[in-house]
């Protein structure tokens, strides 16, 4: 009886440890696709080119005969086939379909996937598609493409090569790249946004009419590619601001969530003004948002961002402070390309960061940059600044300056970050008076607070 008990411990065991091993196997197959997604969307942010790459990757990976990528219209509310793999393409490419109609217009409608082992049995099913492209459908997963729960398009696969029909793997796999896809495509569109306030400037004929047409879209690309002027997540609260010493200037300042724990933190000062400025503004912005899909450091971001604007804009620059934060335990990793340096407010004192600092973007293209790392204490406060600040003049031709700005904080410890940004403001216009300036501002106020709800 005991041996009979020994035994079949011993094979309960091995079933075990063998169902482990499948999960494991399982589990590293996934990551691996996931991480091969992830750098090949990360390649461009064209859209023939990148939808391209989804439609292949996804083909390949769910080991599917045709894929599509079906964008939404925003403002008919149709779905269009903008790329589909497999046979007769071109066909499927041209089809719209209404809100709601078929399997993709039920997953757009209702933000849910499904999996359907064989269509002719599901009355969702629209066979206009298959019927345009000569492709007989037997099974299929329909996934939503989101970006911050606004929906952006649908993904699918149609007809899984071999004799059984997609699965729950399968589609658990389809919904994980869902999120790099929405991200890529959500970098190709604030692109194609650029490329068309471009070309709507280019169209602009008359002196005067082009004049105020270059400002308000100027105008428009700056606004437009602000996060906003607030955030908060874990320990961490920020607020910014920005104000052009004319109509369009060309600082920035840009805050997004990597993940659950982490969040990208940059201001920046481009070398010029006006219309040129918030085009290469907006640009640097989108490398920013699309590099740091691809890489986790802020050097290697800051790296890759100058190697491709040192090549398409060589006449410009921009400074940049980078920074990649822990919101939950206050690490604080940064990178320097040439920009004015943080002030760190601890305990009722302003000093300024230490960085090795980098050439400007956009100067060289093999310039180096170096990251340096802070941990954050409780009640730490990093103010991140344009030149805008310390350069304001007054009158009688003198700086507003660091050491004031130094001195003004260390009166400011204990307001909130909304406060100390229009307080700082409120100083420096004191100071310059009715002095005109050339300069733009732009602030971040960053609170590391243990407390904080």
């Amino acid at each position: 009886m005991l041996l009979e008990l020994g035994a079949g411990i011993v094979f309960a065991g091995y079933v075990g440890s063998m169902y482990y091993a499948r999960k494991m196997k399982q589990q590293h197959r996934r990551d691996t696709i996931l991480l091969d997604v992830s750098l090949q969307l990360s390649s461009t942010i064209k859209r023939k080119q990148l939808l391209e790459v989804i439609m292949t990757t996804t083909a390949g990976a769910l080991r599917a005969e045709g894929s599509s990528i079906i964008l939404l219209d925003p403002d008919s509310g149709e779905l269009y086939f903008e790329v589909a793999t497999g046979e007769n393409h071109q066909q499927v490419k041209e089809i719209r379909l209404q809100p709601g109609e078929g399997i993709a217009g039920w997953v757009a409608m209702h933000g849910q996937s499904l999996l359907i082992p064989n269509t002719a049995n599901d009355e969702r099913w629209s066979s206009r598609v298959a019927k345009r492209s000569a492709i007989a459908t037997r099974n299929m997963i329909c996934v939503p493409v989101l970006s911050n729960g606004a929906l952006l398009g649908v993904l699918q696969v149609i007809n899984k090569k071999g004799r059984r029909p997609f699965n729950k793997l399968d589609q658990a796999l389809l919904e994980s790249m869902s999120a790099p896809v929405a991200m890529a495509i959500e970098n190709m569109l604030l692109y194609e946004a650029l490329e068309h306030s471009m070309n709507s400037l280019q169209q602009t004929t008359a002196a005067k009419e082009k004049m105020e047409s270059e400002m308000r879209i100027a105008r428009e690309i700056q606004e437009s590619f602000l996060p906003g002027d607030q955030y908060k997540r874990h320990h961490c609260k920020l607020h910014a601001t920005l104000m052009p010493a004319r109509e369009v200037g060309g600082d920035f300042y840009h805050f997004f969530p990597l993940d659950e724990e982490h969040m990208l933190l940059c201001l920046g000062d481009v070398s010029d003004k006006g219309m040129p400025a918030a085009l290469f503004m907006s640009a640097v912005m989108i490398w920013i948002k699309a590099k740091s899909t691809e890489f986790s450091s802020p050097e290697q971001i800051i790296t890759a961002i100058n190697e491709e604007l040192s090549t398409e804009y060589s006449t410009m620059f921009a400074t940049v402070f980078l920074a990649i934060m822990n919101t939950v335990s206050g690490q604080f990793v940064y990178c320097d390309a040439g920009h004015c340096p943080p002030l760190l407010l601890r305990n009722g004192t302003a000093t300024t960061l230490s960085s090795q600092k980098g050439l400007p973007i956009g100067v060289l293209v093999e310039a180096p940059y170096a990251a340096q790392s802070l941990q954050l204490l409780p009640n730490d406060r990093i103010i991140m600044y344009t030149d805008g600040i310390t350069e304001a003049e007054n009158e009688q031709g003198k700086w507003y300056g660091m050491d004031r700005l130094q001195h003004y904080l260390t009166h400011q410890q204990h307001c909130s970050t909304e406060d100390q940004v229009k307080l700082i403001v409120n100083d420096v216009q004191s100071f310059a008076a009715s002095y005109p300036q050339c300069d733009d501002i732009a602030i971040m106020c960053i609170d590391y607070h243990i407390s904080l709800e």
